[in-house]
């Protein structure tokens, strides 16, 4: 079993929604060649059409089809998020610090002072409610 777990778990989308996000997919991808002036994919159309009818005439004939996307899906996600959320760290996360640390800056507050009584922070105003935070 994973360390990981997810906190959310994620629901699987209706037959008729995967049928009629295929069948646009399709649709799109059969008349793109219009934008260059090119004919039509005929074979795009006809897969949109078949998914379109599936998704209001038999949307269960798209269960299994359904499944398999929605796991490759979740599969993808395991994958694909540590690697981005790596990158966004990196790429955005590293360079602040290393500017702020050349400037001199200490925004947490982490350097020790000798000189200091005691590191508590006196407040001006009262805290406020932790109601409704967010």
């Amino acid at each position: 079993m994973s360390e990981h777990k997810q906190h959310i778990e994620a629901k699987i989308g209706s037959e008729k929604g995967f049928g009629i996000v295929f069948s646009v997919v399709f649709l799109l991808i059969g008349l793109y060649p219009l934008m260059n002036g090119e004919v039509v994919s005929l074979w795009s159309l006809i897969i949109a059409l078949i998914f379109f009818a599936l998704a209001y005439i038999a949307p269960k004939v798209l269960s299994a089809p359904n499944k398999l996307w929605f796991k490759l899906g979740i599969a993808l996600g395991a994958f694909v998020a540590p690697i981005v959320m790596v990158f966004v760290y990196f790429t955005t996360v590293v360079p602040i610090g290393l500017v702020m640390r050349l400037m001199g800056k200490d925004l947490l507050r982490q350097k020790l002072d000798k000189n200091a009584k005691s590191y508590w922070i006196e407040r001006s105003q009262p805290v406020g409610s932790m109601k409704d935070q967010f």
